[in-house]
């Protein structure tokens, strides 16, 4: 029977939980909403912030209520397998904070049962929802920059230590779902080589190498050991070089039109002169990455549409990670993914 509302439960009431139970509470799209968390002070506040919500007593009181349709997990995740595995099996929609799991097969076996179940399973890649990545993504599609050379990104910041995992899993699978999102092909081969904070015993610091068929070259840096935050990505192709700087308040893509000449000079050593020309600031409109991603998770169920930041998405992502991790391992050795 199709239904009209979403009546939804989030797990979990951290810091992106509060954002999204406040998206959730907009969304005309959701009916009734339940909060499950197990820290009883912290659903308490959300309780008294949110008359209309409703304090779940405990997982299985969401998974046993069959009025429940979806569940948002928003816990750290190690949890995330058994939440949406137990979810999906009692047939709810789910949509899982990144990364979906930290495990390909893990993530294989939850895509696999959501197929078999008919139901949705989204991971928030909240990036691919980003106005400006959005904007940018128009450009490459509509061949505006030219064929592919690079992409550089870094993503640092003096970050909070996660003893359940490490800056790859945290930071870079961002910038994968980006450049996922950004371009069609994926990634033959993968590298990575990191450093390993002796105090926290996790990988603070790791440089990533996908590799491509094209030629394509993407490099991405990431940080928990910074002492300046930096969210920012060059595309450069034949025609444009796109800078992408979300920290950057109000002017996040900067477009610059290029171009070369090559010269002989009189020992006869080639020349080549790169000249930038125009460079222009587009104009987009800002909407929160979240309340699109809810919005398409919300359309992916009433409306039987494929959300763009679905299970496959999830395990690409993660796939890449994955080898990645194995690089690590191997001190940094290419990797093939196929």
């Amino acid at each position: 029977m199709a239904i009209k509302k979403i009546n939804v439960a989030l797990l979990g009431y951290g810091y992106w939980g509060t954002n999204i139970l406040r998206n959730i509470v907009q969304n005309p799209a959701f009916g009734d909403i339940w909060l499950y968390d197990t820290n009883e002070a912290k659903a308490g506040k959300a309780k008294s912030q949110y008359s209309q919500i409703r304090i779940a007593g405990s997982y299985d009181q969401v998974l046993d209520d069959s009025n429940i349709h979806a569940v948002i997990v928003a816990t750290p995740t190690p949890t995330h397998y058994t939440l949406c595995s137990a979810a999906l099996q009692h047939g709810k929609h789910v949509l899982a904070e990144k990364p979906l799991t930290t495990s390909l097969a893990e993530a294989e076996e939850l895509v696999a049962l959501a197929r078999a179940k008919s139901l949705v399973l989204m991971v928030d890649h909240i990036f691919t929802y980003n106005s400006a990545v959005r904007k940018l993504k128009t450009y490459l599609s509509q061949d505006q920059i030219g064929q592919l050379s690079y992409i550089d990104s870094t993503r640092i910041n003096l970050g909070v230590y996660q003893s359940h995992t490490n800056v790859l899993w945290d930071l870079a699978c961002h910038d994968i779902s980006i450049i996922n999102y950004l371009i069609d092909e994926r990634p033959s081969a993968v590298s990575a080589i990191a450093k390993k904070n002796k105090d926290y015993d996790v990988e603070d610091l790791a440089y990533l190498f996908l590799h491509y068929d094209s030629g394509l070259m993407v490099h991405i840096n990431t940080s928990w050991a910074s002492p300046v935050k930096m969210r920012r990505m060059i595309i450069g192709g034949e025609k444009k070089m796109i800078i992408y700087d979300d920290i950057e308040p109000s002017n996040k893509l900067t477009v610059y039109e290029f171009d070369n000449s090559i010269a002989e000079d009189e020992d006869k050593k080639t020349l080549v002169d790169y000249r930038l020309g125009n460079i222009s600031i587009p104009k987009f409109e800002v909407i929160e990455s979240l309340k699109t991603c809810l919005e398409d998770f919300a359309g992916a169920i009433l409306h039987q549409t494929a959300p763009l930041s679905d299970g496959q998405s999830a395990l690409s992502v993660i796939s890449i990670i994955e080898h990645a991790i194995l690089s690590l391992q191997r001190g940094g050795e290419k990797i093939s993914i196929r």
